[in-house]
């Protein structure tokens, strides 16, 4: 009986601590952080990223649509090739200096001119952006204007009724020259090898409803150790590497789809200077194709919660193309002996294709089955596997002829995906173009809703036939939250949760909600 009060008492001072505690606790699996917006594409920075940095626009945390967040208001001209948008008066820096019209152009301009930035390219859309990235023209040129401190003019090539969704992203936040001033509703006050710890921005707008004082992201990748930290109170969320039997409320596991594609893609010889000069079958789409008629579909997704047949992930409206699901070693094997002959490869020669994974992307079981399914064609499959935490930083290095990947579109079109073979788009690592492909993506910034789609799904289309990509499955997000004691956070397709809007609800645990066993 003296146990039981014991543990009583420790489950009511728990729950008094969670009631009135200011802090949260998020623990996530091990990973640095890069915390300069404009040169990630990391989705584990991303959540962190929400806290420290703001841009025009920033996501509903329900409905993932555009908010107003720096900017109040927007304006389109008739033709809508001209966007003017007013900044909010109250807008500041993390140490009280206003956020002005000229913070934001020069916010694009430095995301523009840094080299390798992932998404600087999705500005493209705006007039002289995609040449002076290329370094063709100066930064005059380019269609961003300052009206006044609080008014933007944006001049487009063509009409993107998209954009404000592309501008939610943090590449395209409003940053400061000094890296420790910040523009999100919270400030970076102390950073260890496992520990990030977030504390409020006083100066930020809209810090009267920002509830938590302090948020720290804490690393760990001990499943038990993490169930324990969530079991105890310790940890508030827990977005991966837990031991789900171990958690004592099996109702605070959050499973949902995520707008995703988990794919391998084949990398050319203009990207690979490892390969250059030299015949590299894997640029031609009839050696690709040949892979893809033999690669073991079904075998291969086995296990996946949600097959993916296509690469951009199924939206309502959008048709989709036919994809992959069907193997035909025999038509495979016709495939490769054709692309042989027109090549000039000898039936008898081994073609090598070396694919570089993360660790434990494929089982060792799965690992042979490819190879296996591909040995009759003449082709070796080398399998590397490289550190995760070294993988996607080394792609552009490496001399793999073949990736696997997995992408979380950041807004809800299908422009999300296909942009990543757009043959000037800074995510395309590649080296695939096609010029009808990019005529495509062009025409689609400017038509109508239904003719968009029907553009997109198109050049989808094109890029599938064209034999770069293997689509695996649409991924699965996994979060440990108790929604009874959390509020302001909601499942939704990005996995992205604004971590302006989470504060801990009042939870009132009497003695006879304990069960004694």
């Amino acid at each position: 009986m003296k146990l039981k009060k014991v543990i009583i008492t420790m489950l009511l001072s728990m729950c008094a601590f969670l009631c009135t505690a200011q802090g949260f606790v998020i623990v996530e699996g091990k990973t640095k952080h890069e915390l300069n917006p404009q040169i990630t594409s990391y989705s584990s920075d991303a959540q962190l990223l929400t806290g420290l940095y703001e841009g025009l626009f920033s996501y509903n945390p329900l409905t993932l649509e555009p908010d107003y967040a720096i900017a109040s208001e927007y304006h389109v001209s008739r033709d809508k090739k001209r966007w003017t948008i007013t900044l909010r008066k109250d807008a500041k820096f993390s140490n009280g200096e206003p956020i002005t019209a000229a913070h934001v152009r020069d916010s694009f301009i430095k995301l523009l001119a840094t080299p390798g930035a992932p998404y600087a390219s999705m500005l493209d859309i705006i007039w002289g952006a995609g040449d002076f990235r290329n370094k063709k023209c100066s930064e005059s040129e380019v269609g961003i204007s300052v009206i006044d401190d609080y008014t933007l003019a944006v001049r487009l090539v063509s009409p993107a009724n998209y954009l404000p969704k592309v501008l939610c992203h943090a590449s395209f936040s409003v940053v400061h020259s000094d890296s420790a001033v910040y523009s999100g509703p919270y400030v970076l006050s102390e950073q260890t090898e496992n520990t990030y710890v977030l504390k409020k921005n006083p100066f930020y707008w809209d810090a009267e409803n920002v509830k938590l004082e302090e948020i720290t992201f804490l690393q760990s990748e001990d499943e038990k150790e993490n169930a324990y930290l969530f079991n105890t109170g310790k940890a508030d969320w827990i977005t991966n590497n837990v031991d789900a039997e171990a958690l004592i409320n099996k109702s605070s596991l959050q499973i949902g789809g995520e707008f995703g594609t988990a794919y391998y893609f084949f990398k050319l010889s203009n990207k690979n200077p490892y390969k250059e000069g030299k015949f590299n079958p894997w640029d031609y789409s009839e050696f690709r194709n040949a892979i893809l008629e033999a690669i073991p579909w079904k075998e291969l997704r086995a296990n996946v919660a949600v097959p993916a047949l296509n690469f951009v992930y199924p939206l309502t409206g959008y048709n989709s193309p036919d994809g992959f699901d069907y193997t035909d070693v025999a038509e495979a094997k016709m495939m490769m002996d054709t692309a042989r002959r027109k090549y000039g490869i000898l039936d008898d020669e081994l073609l090598t294709l070396t694919f570089e994974i993360s660790q434990f992307t494929l089982s060792e079981e799965k690992k042979d089955l490819l190879k296996a399914a591909l040995l009759p064609l003449g082709v070796e499959l080398v399998i590397t596997e490289i550190p995760s935490y070294f993988y996607l930083s080394n792609v552009p290095y490496s001399s793999a002829d073949m990736f696997a990947y997995t992408w979380i579109g950041d807004f809800a079109d299908p422009l999300a995906f296909l942009e990543l073979f757009r043959s000037n788009s800074s995510l395309n690592d590649s080296g695939w173009s096609d010029p009808q492909f990019d005529s495509l993506l062009e025409r689609a910034a400017s038509g109508t809703a239904y003719q968009r789609y029907e553009d997109l799904a198109q050049a989808e289309k094109i890029l599938l036939d064209s034999g770069m990509v293997i689509p695996i499955y649409h991924p699965v997000s996994y979060n440990i939250i108790n929604l009874n004691e959390t509020g302001g956070w909601a499942m939704n397709a990005f996995d992205v949760h604004p971590l302006k809007y989470l504060y801990k609800k009042e939870v009132r645990t009497s003695a006879a909600n304990v069960v004694m066993r």
